[in-house]
């Protein structure tokens, strides 16, 4: 929308200082008087470790497709009371994700914090503590793994399950898609997409296409053809080869966060198989021999009973938190186990090994001076803020209602260019399948539509991400108790081969900048300069900027009976015990490229059919 508009909008606004939204999926909702008791003994048929997307799906399909009880273990609560409109309007998603001094919200995420990193940094890992897990935290952007990704997922752990086309129904399952036409502005016409991707029968999440989109859209097409990349339509038809638009987990009919939450758990709740108890920690898991047959809770640490299972137990605490739940209780290496006094019911030594991680690390920098952002200096920031709130609210569209810049590439780097890398990069490159990109790239601005002003300058960037990382994590215990945070190592750019993909990506990333219309790119490069040009000097640029991008997985990896690092089957059991799965991101068997969100929700979708089909 013009900034004219958003001007004369604002003049008819009486009263928007703050953002008034509903605090449920549907205005004045009740929740259900389903929550446990802390502190009391209790017994039902399926005990489920986390309520973040896994384990909200995992919860959600049980108490639906069933007559089982299900209780649901969450730690913290629910992220609308915790964080109110910060997490539930789109545009400040961004906040407490990063580093210091922007720290964690304790309310809504674990304070975790990575050992020193390839540039000596401590990194804050941001992972959501309430109902619905990250999915009410994160930057709400949905897509899917290539088709080849998954062809490797499902011959790794032989399970022709795992195909492209046997799960993309698990994909369709969860969610409901909309173009949001009626509402798109005309700056968003390469919101093209695959129809056959999505099922009108699918739901109750909410995916769509943005409302909204920030000004470096208009530039984003022709920088990233000037680097070969072309317009495919969406990424969630399992094809990622070009740029398209990106698909949010935002309702359209609100322009408010759609998490799992919001739709799996709200449904859920009204349920009376369903259980859920908030603000509670799982401890460690019972055994009786080798079976699982409960979990010890307590309440910050008080309070502590016992959830019996008469079935199953299922850990979704997460990518960090289900390994380290399985060693406190028993199940991991052994010598890890042993050091701190723990009985050994499984030695797995897979167990917080050989973890995938996605890292950022930041792009190269130009400054702008695009007539989109200097007409917006016409207007106060104040007025275009009273405006995005009107539209927010009577129209669920404008900047609030987005989460980013709208545009997002993946790239495959060239065979000309392989054949310049070092042989063990051009091995593991050529090993990937032929569908799976290196690299994500994301064109981003310094300033937004609500926070141009009249003095401030426009930095465009175009940030890289590795999606195709050699480097390998751990996660291990700090002590017998899960009341102490785990030992999180990502061990982001460790690997020499990520070290080239990156240096490629940003030679990448500059050439497309440097394709700008000169009437519009100001000066040189702002960063990392136009006086870094070795390899070295890159290099040292883009570790300076490594961050996280928390798309952690494969601590409980999936994989072949006999295979000495598998921790779960193809069906999400654990090895050596009996009624104990993982179903969440750290069961995966690899982590297709990009980001993990859409992913996850059709993998708890696919294992908890297996639960159901087990029954």
């Amino acid at each position: 929308m013009a900034p004219s508009v958003f001007a004369s909008v604002a003049l008819f606004l009486t009263a928007c200082q703050s953002q008034v939204v509903p605090q449920y999926s549907r205005p004045g909702q009740l929740t259900g008087t389903a929550f446990g008791v802390p502190g009391v003994n209790a017994a039902y048929d399926y005990v489920i470790v986390g309520s973040g997307i896994a384990g909200s799906v995992v919860a959600a399909r049980l108490t639906e497709h069933s007559n089982a009880t299900v209780a649901l273990i969450e730690a913290g609560g629910f992220y609308e009371f915790g964080n109110g409109n910060w997490s539930q309007i789109p545009a400040y998603s961004n906040r407490w994700i990063r580093q210091a001094p922007n720290m964690p919200q304790p309310l809504i995420d674990w304070g975790l914090f990575t050992e020193p990193q390839v540039n000596g940094g401590v990194l804050r890992y941001t992972q959501g503590k309430n109902l619905g897990g990250s999915s009410g935290r994160n930057q709400m952007l949905y897509h899917r793994g290539s088709k080849g990704s998954y062809q490797a997922w499902a011959e790794k752990v032989g399970d022709d399950a795992y195909l492209w086309e046997n799960m993309l129904p698990f994909f369709k399952r969860t969610m409901q898609f909309s173009d949001n036409a009626e509402r798109r502005p005309e700056n968003a016409a390469e919101g093209v997409y695959d129809a056959d991707a999505f099922s009108a029968e699918g739901g109750p999440l909410q995916v769509s296409l943005s409302a909204h989109v920030e000004p470096i859209a208009d530039y984003a097409p022709a920088m990233l053809e000037s680097i070969g990349l072309r317009r495919q339509p969406g990424s969630s038809s399992g094809t990622l080869d070009g740029y398209a638009a990106w698909q949010y987990t935002v309702d359209p009919e609100t322009g408010l966060r759609s998490s799992a939450e919001s739709s799996l758990l709200q449904q859920a709740f009204g349920r009376p198989s369903l259980t859920t108890y908030i603000n509670s920690q799982a401890r460690n898991i019972v055994f009786n021999g080798t079976r699982a047959t409960g979990v010890n809770v307590t309440i910050n640490g008080q309070y502590p009973f016992v959830l019996s299972a008469r079935k199953e137990v299922i850990s979704a605490a997460g990518a960090w938190h289900s390994p380290q739940l399985l060693m406190v209780s028993g199940i991991g290496p052994r010598s890890t186990l042993e050091k701190f006094n723990i009985s050994v019911v499984s030695d797995l030594r897979g167990v917080g090994q050989h973890i995938q991680d996605t890292c950022a690390v930041g792009g190269p920098s130009i400054e702008i001076k695009a007539p989109e952002y200097e007409a917006l200096r016409n207007s106060s920031t104040q007025e275009r803020t009273w405006a995005a709130n009107s539209l927010l609210i009577n129209n669920a569209s404008g900047p609030l209602s987005t989460g980013g810049g709208g545009i997002v590439a993946w790239y495959k780097i060239p065979e000309g260019v392989r054949a310049q890398m070092s042989p063990r990069a051009r091995s593991a490159l050529a090993a990937l399948p032929s569908d799976w990109p290196e690299l994500e790239f994301v064109p981003t601005s310094s300033e937004s539509t609500l926070s141009v002003n009249a003095t401030n300058k426009v930095l465009a960037s175009l940030n890289v991400l590795l999606v195709a990382a050699s480097s390998r994590g751990n996660v291990t215990i700090r002590s017998a108790s899960n009341l102490d945070a785990p030992i999180i190592n990502p061990n982001w750019l460790t690997d020499p081969i990520d070290q080239e993909v990156a240096v490629h990506g940003y030679r990448m990333a500059r050439e497309a900048l440097r394709s700008l219309d000169p009437k519009v790119r100001v000066g040189g490069e702002v960063f990392p300069g136009n006086n870094v040009t070795s390899d070295a000097e890159l290099l040292e640029a883009i570790t300076s900027r490594l961050s996280p991008v928390h798309h952690a997985g494969g601590g409980c990896g999936m994989g072949k009976a006999g295979d000495p690092n598998a921790v779960v089957d193809s069906k999400g059991r654990v090895f050596g015990v009996q009624s104990l799965r993982v179903i969440d991101s750290s069961s995966f068997a690899l982590v297709p490229p990009g980001h993990t969100q859409g992913s996850t929700y059709a993998h708890a979708e696919k294992l908890v059919q297996d639960v159901l089909d087990d029954m």
